[in-house]
């Protein structure tokens, strides 16, 4: 595997993993693994993590969506917390962390491609995201919370009580298009009193 074959394989998708190379080039891990590391040491590919690589901005056709490569590095995840809030522009801080919520254990990953952090959910609290188109490409579509599941995501994940105040430190912005019918809808299949008391503040923060 020469790198110029690298790239001709992977330039319509800049991600590829260890196991893409074995089944498309005649060698073996060992012979695979030393030629990887050469290149990362030396900028011409991305590790994401262990196994995960990413080509350089250079050969890349279409640039990946950070939400998109955060989706990739971990799953199952969705995007959440506040980097969902920024997203729909309810906060009004930009947040150069990615958050994402996933089944699997909490991890965390600093990249030439961002920093992104997993906060570990349980199963059954697991929903209420969709995929969001965020260019014209589908390395630009991601699994991102509703508005409302990134808020309840928020009260689930966070130490301490939600209440008023504590909301109205977040300086939520355009709450007009929250709904508040779907974020009770939502806390009633989570049993939580913790959430609870928090959603039933927040409901009353935005509706005041």
């Amino acid at each position: 595997m020469k790198y110029t074959q690298l790239i001709a394989a992977f330039n319509q998708r800049p991600f590829f993993e260890t196991a893409d190379l074995l089944a498309l080039f005649p060698e073996t891990e060992s012979q695979i693994l030393p030629r990887l590391s050469r290149w990362v040491s030396q900028g011409k590919i991305q590790q994401l993590r262990r196994g995960k690589y990413l080509l350089p901005m250079l050969y890349q056709k279409i640039t990946p969506h950070p939400f998109y490569i955060s989706n990739y590095l971990y799953s199952p995840s969705y995007i959440s917390l506040f980097t969902a809030l920024a997203h729909y522009q309810l906060i009004p801080e930009h947040t150069p962390l990615v958050q994402a919520v996933t089944t699997r254990t909490t991890r965390h990953w600093t990249t030439p491609a961002g920093h992104f952090h997993f906060h570990s959910l349980k199963t059954d609290r697991f929903l209420a995201y969709r995929k969001v188109q965020l260019g014209n490409s589908l390395q630009q579509d991601a699994f991102v919370a509703t508005p409302e599941k990134a808020l309840i995501d928020i009260c689930l994940l966070n130490q301490g009580e939600w209440d008023k105040p504590r909301w109205s430190s977040l300086r939520l912005q355009h709450t007009e298009a929250l709904n508040p019918d779907t974020l009770l809808k939502i806390t009633r299949t989570i049993p939580s009193k913790k959430l609870k008391r928090g959603i039933d503040a927040l409901v009353e923060y935005i509706s005041s």
